[in-house]
């Protein structure tokens, strides 16, 4: 099963790098260079042998050659071989064996970003490798066996070939490899898998693992057996009998194909053999039945990989020709011609294209289009990939009527890539034709659409004109074989053309991609008419080909459902930047469809699918998904960021999974939706696959930050008390998306589609500042920021912390009182910042970036008089001082020059009196100096004795500072007006009876 094909010109494989070296075995003298040891190389006495006592190392870019008459040779190092990069050992003809029985070989190479990337960072080794210690492989492309008697072997990088066996007896790891050869693993594990590979890969040949067993996403041509504990196989497995022999544990993943039987080992007492999964089955490569499955393999043995020395290679060469048949009415003036289709990964391409007659001597090519004719059978295709040659007779009446001639189309870039069409001369044919009567070769039909057909029965009159024979009504036989893709579907074709003298007009219809060949065959009186046999009747037949395509592309569902919301309305989809998949599906006809315009394919995603689309030897197509913004539709024209992947836009037509292709980890930076298009980057045989598009949306914001927050705090203060209202609070929050990233589009959404911040305390005092909603809310493009500023305004009629912005008081039964908070770095600090009610999409915030960098200055504050008495009539000044909580006990507040009170404002209860009731007041308006006032005076209307207690009313209806109103009396959880006690009647004398009076008693100062 294994096939290979060695490198001849491998010095065309590497660039040309400043001194570079190239070490040839025959010169001792040079090769010491590489060798670390004193004593440089020896010959054993095999005399192919060249060993190293120290360590082989070659630098980057160098290369070891033999000129030596020797066909093969080792070298050997007793301490380890080094290549640093991009170097070759030994050539196809003249192999170099590397040799190192007790230490490590290891081949260096840079990661490859990209198959031209990879050319200049790989290495080639044609030669076997043995050792008994790691060898560790990156980048390399080896003709020879890898035989690992000791420690792990690990093969990683973008892309390995390895032509030969590998055997080993520890760890194995196989990380993007071709293999062809057999594999055994003696280790405890032997793991193969792809990551991020620059092509697919596979191994030609059997695997035997005599332990844990995994392969994820390989392809193995031959028989994998499992001697251990564990097997797990993902990806497919192809051979001509036994696919899979496993010893206990089997484990299947998803998608994985089986060509061939799985057959259990023998197995151990007490040991069980179970199977995981459920694998696609088929029979073996070859056999058209089986008793394990019903189906037949979808590869033959034609389609087993060549392995190659050469790097990968993104090409993908392929050709079309049609008609895939094409007859020439001997008397007619038009001659069998045939149109090729050059293309490389499905884009057409300018290709040099071997052209082969069965019957050389009988006709000659002659181009109709082309760029260059070569000689007889080589051309070169025009940059538009199309190359028109025509067959000429070389003598008419050498040809056999009705006969089958052969003629052959091979590119020269893909020896693989060939298609042979018939051709033949005849005195009678059908042929189809279009409305302007010229012969038609092909029928351009759309999957699933009816197509009226015009065809026609020619024949050559006895007087040597073409005609239509007249006297033919009739209903030919039909037979429509799918030429291209081979092994595909028909979808239903059907087409029955019942002719009328002469002339038939039939619609035709199919379900199925691809191209056909339809001819029609019947009998016919041709008596009147060249060439006709004496019994009157001949056999007549003719050929046409049909081009299908899919109607368009419908985008689907991915791993989530598609929404289709906007800026302006419609449901959510998935933040901005973060990934998401969707399918595509080449899909047939729908009614009421366009045949040519972009088509919306929100509801055609349960339409039939064109399966032979997605075949490997379908015309060569790739899908690209494109995008342009939708909404907002303000900044739509402008915006540089639309659909990207980390993956990758493209699609070819053979890398389809549950007939549909997924396009993974798909992100737009961006906030909105987007109208995601999907189409083929090149012509399908010929013909414009109408591009499919979906509106998906909406991409909303996820992350928001807190920026610039403003605390307006009253008129003079830079401070707030507890319990008083701001006079404003303003705070912006900027929008961004998944990736933490600033974006534009957000500023345009709908108002009701924008999330909106409240402000809340995130710690432990959340019931203490409990604002109301934003009163005005504008958002605006900062630089590239989408930034909202909130705006919460004081209350305009009796302001309080139910409709204003302020910081509570703690209940008097709680930390009554307590602060002060964010006055300075011994303060208690709050943490208000960005709060929400109900989400309209996502809100996530990160490193407390929602947390207002500036918190306010909040401070517990109160009221309080100073008790004083005087004589009689006396006009008493009552000191007034606003106070703070500060480190456990109330303090003057010195910062508050702004707090002004007025005594009219109050109550009054006599303590003791000689007088009336109403005898008393407080008068005077006072604003703070250094927290305290002295402008508040008590007085009488008529001299007495008498001893009064005030309270300076502070309600909204007073003074209105009920945030300094204070818990005084204790007898209830509510706050009271502060007291004084004023005496009014002191005995003087000598100044030694004392009333009730504080210190101030005589109330001067």
């Amino acid at each position: 099963m294994m096939r290979f094909i060695s490198l001849l010109g491998t010095a065309l494989l590497f660039p040309v790098y400043g001194q570079a070296t190239t070490y040839d075995v025959a010169d001792l003298t040079q090769l010491n260079a590489i060798c670390s040891s004193a004593s440089g190389f020896t010959i054993e006495n095999d005399g192919t042998t060249y060993s190293c006592h120290g360590k082989i190392e070659l630098p980057v870019g160098h290369s070891i050659i033999s000129s030596l008459p020797t066909a093969r040779v080792t070298l050997k190092s007793h301490a380890g071989m080094t290549f640093e990069g991009n170097n070759q050992i030994g050539s196809a003809d003249k192999p170099i064996d590397l040799t190192v029985p007790a230490a490590a070989i290891k081949v260096l190479n840079q990661d490859a970003n990209n198959i031209d990337d990879y050319r200049a960072k790989h290495s080639v080794i044609f030669g076997n490798l043995k050792a008994s210690y790691p060898m560790s492989i990156k980048n390399l492309l080896l003709e020879g066996k890898i035989d690992l008697t000791g420690s792990a072997l690990t093969i990683n990088g973008q892309y390995n070939s390895i032509i030969g066996d590998i055997v080993t007896h520890s760890t194995t790891k196989l990380t993007n490899t071709n293999v062809c050869g057999n594999v055994e693993s003696n280790g405890h594990l032997f793991k193969m898998d792809t990551l991020n590979s620059l092509t697919k890969h596979y191994v030609v040949g059997d695997i035997v693992a005599h332990s844990t067993l995994e392969l994820d996403g390989v392809t193995a041509y031959g028989t994998v057996q499992s001697k251990g504990a564990s097997a797990t196989i993902g990806g497919a497995v192809y051979d001509t009998d036994t696919s899979v022999k496993y010893f206990q544990t089997l484990n299947f993943l998803a998608d994985t194909e089986l060509c061939g039987d799985v057959l259990k080992l023998p197995a151990v007492p007490g040991f069980s053999q179970i199977i995981n999964g459920s694998p696609q089955r088929y029979c073996g490569i070859g056999l058209s039945s089986c008793d394990y499955a019903s189906d037949v393999c979808p590869i033959t043995a034609e389609d087993i990989p060549v392995c190659s020395m050469l790097p990968p290679t993104d090409d993908d060469f392929d050709l079309v020709v049609t008609p895939t048949e094409d007859m020439a009415l001997m008397c007619g003036d038009e001659l069998p011609q045939f149109t090729v289709t050059t293309t490389n990964n499905g884009e057409m391409t300018s290709a040099h294209v071997l052209a082969s007659l069965s019957d050389p001597d009988l006709f000659t090519l002659e181009m109709v289009e082309g760029k260059q004719k070569i000689d007889d059978s080589n051309f070169i295709s025009k940059d538009d990939g199309t190359l028109v040659v025509k067959v000429i007779p070389n003598d008419i009446d050498a040809i056999s009527l009705d006969s089958n001639y052969t003629l052959s189309f091979t590119m020269i870039d893909d020896m693989s890539k060939a298609q042979t069409v018939q051709f033949m001369f005849t005195p009678y044919m059908f042929e189809a034709y279009a409305e302007d009567l010229s012969s038609l070769d092909e029928i351009h039909v759309i999957a699933g659409k009816s197509k009226t057909v015009n065809t026609r029965l020619l024949a050559c009159a006895a007087t040597g004109e073409q005609v239509i024979a007249t006297n033919y009504d009739g209903t030919p036989k039909v037979t429509h074989p799918l030429i291209k893709p081979v092994g595909g579907s028909e979808g239903n074709f059907s087409y029955s053309a019942e002719f009328k003298d002469g002339l038939s007009s039939h619609g035709l219809i199919t379900n199925e991609s691809g191209l056909f060949s339809v001819r029609l065959s019947d009998t016919f009186e041709c008596t009147g008419f060249q060439e006709c046999p004496d019994e009157g009747s001949v056999k007549v037949e003719g050929t046409f080909d049909v081009k299908s395509r899919p109607w368009t592309l419908a985008i689907c569902d991915g791993s989530t459902a598609l929404a289709s919301g906007t800026s302006e309305s419609g449901p959510g989809f998935i933040a901005a930047g973060e990934h998401f998949s969707l399918t595509v599906k080449p899909i047939v006809w729908q009614s009421g469809g366009s045949l040519t315009k972009e088509v919306n394919t929100e509801n055609y995603c349960s339409a039939d699918i064109t399966h032979n689309f997605m075949l490997e030897d379908a015309p060569a197509a790739s899908i690209v998904l494109s995008s342009k913004q939708k909404t907002p539709t303000e900044t739509a024209s402008q915006t540089k960021k639309l659909l990207e992947s980390t993956l990758s836009l493209t699609r070819s037509h053979t890398e389809s999974e549950n007939s549909q292709y997924t396009f993974s980890d798909l992100y737009w930076e961006e906030v909105g939706s987007l109208k995601i298009k999907a189409n083929l980057d090149s012509q399908y045989l010929d013909m414009t696959v109408n591009t499919g598009y979906r509106n998906v949306g909406r991409f909303y914001a996820k992350y928001f930050t807190a920026r610039e927050a403003k605390w307006t705090y009253p008129t003079k203060q830079d401070f707030i008390y507890m319990n008083q209202p701001f006079e404003r609070v303003s705070y912006d929050v900027v929008a961004l998306n998944a990736n933490k990233e600033d974006i534009q589009n957000y500023v345009h959404f709908n108002a009701s589609l924008r999330e909106h911040f409240h402000l809340g305390e995130l710690s432990n005092y959340v019931d203490r500042f409990i604002p109301p909603a934003a009163n005005s809310v504008e958002w605006n493009l900062v630089g590239d920021a989408s930034v909202g500023s909130f705006t919460i305004e004081k209350a305009t009629g009796n302001p309080s912390c139910d409709n204003s912005p302020c910081w509570e008081k703690d209940e008097t039964d709680g930390n009554y009182p307590d602060g002060p908070f964010n006055k300075d770095s011994n303060s208690t600090k709050s943490k208000i910042g960005l709060a929400f009610v109900e989400e309209v999409d996502e809100v996530e915030f990160f490193d407390d970036l929602h947390i207002l960098e500036q918190q306010p200055d909040v401070r517990f504050g109160r009221l309080n008089f100073k008790d004083v008495g005087g004589n009689q009539g006396m006009t008493i000044k009552v000191p007034l001082d606003v106070e703070v909580w500060q480190d456990g006990r109330f303090v003057t507040h010195f910062e508050d020059s702004a707090t002004t009170a007025n005594g009219q404002h109050h109550t009054r209860t006599p303590i003791w009196s000689n007088s009336a009731p109403d005898n008393t007041k407080l008068s005077g308006e006072g604003t703070m100096l250094a927290g305290r006032t002295y402008d508040i005076v008590a007085s009488q209307i008529d001299s007495a004795r008498e001893q009064v207690r005030f309270h300076l009313d502070l309600s909204s209806a007073g003074n209105n500072l009920p945030w300094l109103k204070y818990n005084w009396d204790k007898s209830d959880a509510d706050e009271d007006n502060p007291p004084t006690v004023v005496t009014f009647g002191i005995h003087r004398g000598n100044d030694r009876i004392i009333y009730r009076g504080e210190p101030n008693f005589i109330g001067m100062n």
